[in-house]
């Protein structure tokens, strides 16, 4: 069924999420692959989320994330986002800095961090100075200014998966002490700050989406009531809607002495379908917000729960849109017989993490 928020119309409460594909030019320009690759699976779902694109060019995820830095950027986007629109889906652009987990660039400054955490070994991580935080709320904020012009829809600020507003978020990365850090309220000050800094930009109707942890799933890591009252600083500063994911797993790893947080979205091969939705839809009751529900939807029946049972606005199908674009189109007809599987390898993860274009065992003929 159809459902709204703000001024955004959906057609369904299908949602594909942000997936990092690497197939833009490595100044952050749209290329054919990445139009074909939305072109197809914005087909059927209500809403598109385009992948993490980079506020700061020293903060880009892999060598070839897409960009809005500069100006130069929009017509591409605006290119993309019409292709989207073409296609019946709503556009969203998420929008992101990786901090110290960036793809290495010799000539940039790169690696702001909170607190100095280490996330890989050839990245050494910058404490952030106030001018530095300064700088990255002007960074979100301009990047939103040119969303809007692109044409999107609405932005979807990032704060989840251990990049950098997440590790300000998180008690195990952020150990400031000064107002950024300390409690709930410091740690979550940064992306309130973007937050109501992008919200005066855009205006009162623009909607602002923002990926959240739920949970993480690691010693010292953000747990389910800390993740809420995040939540909930975020919804008085301008948040519409809340993308709630996870640390599935992870930890803290030795590497030549040094040690080095890693942390992943991906739940375990073992968990089921739909394993988040009892804590997305307790996220939901607590917060009062549209949520979007992530982890493993690779059949319709089980989206339908999440809407139907749960109460969840909204269900996004990741890895199973890679492998069968089709996917939606047969998860609305209530044909899960026919969906292609994801088969969870996570040869898509590999190539990414290896700076590569997003491959995946099963679908071989990506970007379609």
């Amino acid at each position: 069924e159809s459902f709204h928020i703000n001024k955004m119309q959906f057609r369904n409460r299908l949602v594909l999420p942000a997936l990092t594909t690497n197939y833009t030019t490595p100044d952050g320009q749209v290329t054919d692959d990445i139009l074909r690759f939305y072109e197809k699976r914005s087909e059927d779902v209500g809403l598109t989320i385009v992948e993490a694109t980079a506020v700061n060019e020293a903060g880009r995820i892999v060598p070839n994330s897409l960009g809005l830095w500069n100006d130069d950027q929009i017509a591409g986007m605006s290119d993309l986002c019409q292709i989207i629109h073409k296609k019946g889906a709503l556009a969203v652009v998420q929008l992101n800095h990786a901090g110290p987990r960036c793809s290495p660039d010799d000539a940039l400054r790169q690696g702001i961090s909170p607190s100095g955490a280490v996330f890989r070994p050839d990245i050494d991580p910058i404490v952030m100075s106030h001018n530095d935080i300064e700088a990255l709320i002007t960074d979100f904020t301009h990047a939103s200014i040119r969303a809007e012009k692109a044409g999107f829809d609405g932005v979807e600020i990032h704060g989840a998966h251990l990049y950098l507003l997440s590790q300000f978020i998180s008690p195990l990365t952020n150990k400031r002490d000064d107002a950024y850090g300390r409690d709930t309220k410091g740690r979550t000050k940064l992306a309130v700050d973007i937050v109501e800094n992008v919200r005066k930009n855009v205006g009162p109707a623009y909607p602002i989406f923002f990926r959240i942890n739920g949970v993480e799933l690691l010693e010292g890591g953000l747990a389910f009531d800390d993740s809420v009252a995040t939540a909930k600083l975020l919804a008085g500063a301008g948040v519409d809607v809340f993308d709630v994911t996870l640390i599935a797993h992870g930890g803290v790893k030795d590497v030549d002495g040094t040690n080095i947080i890693v942390g992943s979205s991906a739940l375990a091969k073992e968990k089921p379908s739909g394993s988040n939705i009892s804590f997305t839809a307790a996220f939901k009751k607590e917060i009062e917000k549209p949520v979007i529900a992530v982890g493993k939807f690779g059949a319709g029946s089980k989206a339908r729960h999440a809407v139907e049972d749960a109460g969840i606005d909204m269900v996004a199908v990741g890895r199973q849109m890679i492998c069968d674009p089709a996917c939606a189109k047969k998860m609305l007809a209530g044909n899960d017989a026919g969906i292609i599987p994801c088969d969870e390898c996570l040869a898509c993860f590999a190539s990414i993490g290896k700076g590569k274009p997003l491959a995946c065992k099963v679908n071989r003929d990506l970007p379609l």
